[in-house]
């Protein structure tokens, strides 16, 4: 399963999958015709793509998200799905902005991976990637500190759930992600000459210096990393 799988880095790592021959389940928000495209390409490999909306801000549609996934064998999940949510200066963010970060950044992936974590643990078997972010390293800019407070919580989440799988088989580990050339920073406007200028390796990543670290943390390839954060930044 894999989450925010309309985004840039979302949908390289399921046609990834896809093409290792895994069947998969492709959570989006609002991109219908984003998410109708990606199936068919997918589906294109001969495997089975199946398609569930939810918005993260809502606890209601998390819920019932969890109750739709109910239905499918998940051996890996992929918690992708991540927004800033709320753009401001510290000095102007109210309780519900900076709940509204927390809901998309933490408490969905969190409340997903329990219950996928559960049913893993019958199995015996099950990896779990969560997506984070350098801001978690840093602390984010003024702009972004709920955000950075939120992935880190995140890969506090890795932690746990990392020690508690590994007896029965289930790896948990945390990517961090520096600057990738996706839609996501062009939502947030800034001056990424600036930004990329920070980066020792003086260039932003791209979705495949990500994917091909993405499988094989989430798949079987992997059998002996787990309660890692592994990142991936340019030297930063």
């Amino acid at each position: 399963m894999i989450t925010g799988a309309t985004g840039d880095i979302g949908r390289e790592v399921a046609l990834c999958f896809a093409r290792k021959g895994w069947n998969m389940v492709c959570h989006y928000c609002t991109s219908r015709e984003k998410v109708t495209e990606l199936k068919k390409m997918v589906e294109n490999n001969g495997v089975e793509c199946h398609l569930i909306k939810a918005d993260f801000l809502s606890e209601r549609q998390i819920q019932n998200f969890i109750c739709k996934i109910k239905n499918f064998h998940i051996d890996s999940l992929i918690n992708n799905a991540g927004s800033y949510v709320a753009k401001k200066h510290f000095s102007k963010l109210t309780v519900p902005a900076v709940e509204r970060v927390f809901m998309v950044n933490t408490f969905a992936p969190l409340l997903l991976a329990f219950d996928v974590f559960l049913r893993m643990k019958r199995k015996r078997f099950g990896r779990i990637v969560n997506i984070s972010s350098i801001a978690a390293k840093y602390g984010g800019s003024s702009y972004s500190v709920p955000y950075g407070c939120a992935k880190l919580a995140l890969e506090g989440v890795t932690k746990t759930l990392a020690r508690e799988g590994a007896e029965y088989n289930i790896l948990v580990n945390t990517i961090r992600l520096g600057v990738i050339d996706t839609e996501f920073h062009k939502k947030f406007p800034k001056d990424m000459k600036k930004r990329v200028a920070m980066i020792p390796l003086k260039k932003m990543g791209t979705p495949k210096d990500v994917v091909d670290m993405v499988y094989y943390l989430g798949s079987e390839e992997n059998s002996f990393v787990t309660n890692e954060i592994i990142t991936i930044s340019g030297g930063e």
